[in-house]
């Protein structure tokens, strides 16, 4: 039995056609579903040096629990040779950040850890404005203390009694 195929052409012209309606989409919040901005921490520490000892007790204990209530984060743990335990994590945005973690102890880290998983992988710069808006009103930021006289809401009867 033959199958019956169109000429390529025209597969290609209906292609063209189907795929003008569909736009590709980038993943970012609110399309789809939630995009965590942590993708990957790695662990690196020394395992002769005394300075990673309450990171290799914090790798014992309580690492194989955040990875596993963190399945979205790639979890890496790395020997690294004569050097200060530190966590790294990389972002969606492409951004890294490391923190060394040398004088916490293993309580403190699961608090470090949190804030790298946390963190939103832009920098941090300071806002100049307090309103940001593609629309800046006209009139300027609301405040009572601008205004002369005091208004109260008041019903009819409370106007009667008076």
């Amino acid at each position: 039995m033959a199958s019956f195929r169109l000429p390529r052409v025209l597969n290609d012209v209906i292609r063209a056609h189907n795929d003008q309606f569909i736009k590709p989409v980038k993943p970012k919040n609110g399309v789809g579903a939630f995009v965590f901005p942590c993708r990957k921490l790695v662990f690196n520490y020394c395992e002769r040096s005394g300075s990673s000892k309450s990171m290799m007790e914090y790798l014992q204990t309580e690492a194989v629990k955040f990875a596993q209530s963190n399945p979205q984060i790639e979890v890496i743990v790395q020997p690294r040779p004569s050097k200060h335990p530190i966590v790294r994590a990389f972002y969606t945005n492409g951004q890294q950040k490391t923190k060394c973690v040398r004088k916490c102890s293993a309580g403190e880290i699961p608090e470090v850890v949190k804030s790298l998983r946390d963190h939103s992988g832009h920098k941090l710069h300071r806002w100049n404005r307090y309103v940001i808006s593609d629309t800046p009103s006209v009139r300027g930021i609301y405040s009572p203390f601008h205004v002369k006289e005091v208004h109260e809401i008041s019903d009819q009867r409370s106007r009667q009694q008076k």
